[in-house]
């Protein structure tokens, strides 16, 4: 699939009417009101500091957490507010709408919020919002542009626990394995592959030989992997480096023109973190099954979905334009359902925000 960069990225204009939509009931818009009296009171509070004197990165973490703190209480209230409509189409966009023109334009000084939204590369959730949401410092050009991405990265603690829970999965593949035999695993929807950087820099993996194939439709979330890695593969001076295989493919080809097993040989592991968010129910239970033929005997596939139910609608779909395909557990075990003699496992990552679905081939 080709990657066409969006030259066209939107900005937001906001209405100096302030008309807000018919259908706008009156608790949301007092919700989005408040988050942005809250934004508001945090810029000034950091410009009346900062004409004193030059702020510190401590002054900007103290301003941060108390923003974190009264941030919670306005997101269980949106949160609330949107189950209340849930279902309701019309009502649902002009939350959105409002969101977007209100909320979302205070937001976009800081990275994170800017590429999530902007979508430079052409879709949500790329490898640069991840690679923020990785390396959690406070970027940006104003002490309230970084607490905002400080933000951003707080909200998006899920990602970092779900990729602690793939490493450690990876981890424990490799050990078990064991030999001369080196393990093959596979990443669907790689993006910068921080899991396998982790894992190579803390030499998890031993003096195992290790194989890993990363598969991206992003080139340029390919070459960051591969840089990362190749730094860390540098620093594995006693011990063999791990062998990366760099794939640039769309995974959608995986369902029809591309057998899982002979573009991947036979791996040990499959997993995906965050890919299936993105596809239909019946797009998810294909490939599901496609990989899992493709494991070896004793192979595992993990797959990760966003949990249906939660409050994290609010952040990225309301403000940040991410669209995802929220699932119940029911709604994922299905998906292992042709997966004969797979020994099943569902579980959670410890935010609870994400499933994990891994089943173990026989």
């Amino acid at each position: 699939m080709e990657i066409v960069q969006r030259l066209d990225a939107p900005e937001i204009s906001r209405s100096a009417s302030g008309v807000v939509p018919a259908k706008l009931s009156p608790e949301y818009r007092e919700v989005v009101d408040e988050s942005v009296a809250l934004l508001h009171q945090t810029k000034a509070l950091l410009r009346q500091i900062d004409t004193a004197a030059p702020l510190s990165a401590l002054q900007v973490q103290r301003s941060t957490r108390t923003l974190w703190a009264n941030w919670r209480s306005v997101w269980s209230d949106a949160a609330q507010c949107l189950r209340e409509i849930a279902g309701d189409d019309a009502h649902f966009r002009a939350a959105k709408n409002y969101t977007e023109s209100q909320l979302t334009a205070e937001l976009l000084a800081a990275p994170l919020w800017r590429q999530a939204y902007t979508k430079p590369l052409g879709y949500p959730g790329d490898f640069q919002v991840m690679n923020y949401i990785y390396q959690g410092n406070a970027l940006g050009d104003t002490p309230f542009a970084q607490a905002a991405h400080a933000l951003g990265v707080q909200i998006g603690e899920f990602v970092v626990r779900r990729k602690d829970l793939m490493r450690q999965a990876i981890a424990e593949v490799v050990a078990r394995r064991g030999g001369s035999e080196a393990s093959v695993i596979a990443s669907l929807g790689a993006g910068p592959a921080q899991e396998i950087v982790e894992l190579v820099q803390r030499d998890e993996c031993g003096s195992n030989p290790l194989t890993v194939i990363l598969v991206d439709q992003d080139s340029s979330a390919m070459r960051c992997a591969g840089q990362k890695l190749a730094t860390a593969n540098a620093a594995r001076r006693h011990v063999a480096p791990v062998h990366i295989e760099l794939r640039h493919v769309s995974v959608l080809r995986l369902l029809r023109e591309v057998d899982p097993a002979e573009f991947l040989t036979r791996p040990d592991m499959i997993y995906s973190a965050g890919l299936f968010d993105y596809f239909s129910d019946r797009t998810c239970r294909v490939l599901a099954g496609r990989l899992y033929d493709a494991l070896r005997p004793g192979g595992v596939l993990l797959l990760g979905n966003m949990k249906a139910g939660t409050d994290m609608i609010w952040p990225l779909e309301m403000i940040a334009d991410w669209s995802l395909n929220y699932r119940t557990a029911d709604n994922i075990l299905s998906w292992a359902d042709a997966m004969r003699g797979g020994e099943i496992a569902l579980r959670t990552d410890a935010t609870g925000y994400d499933y994990l679905l891994s089943v173990r081939k026989p």
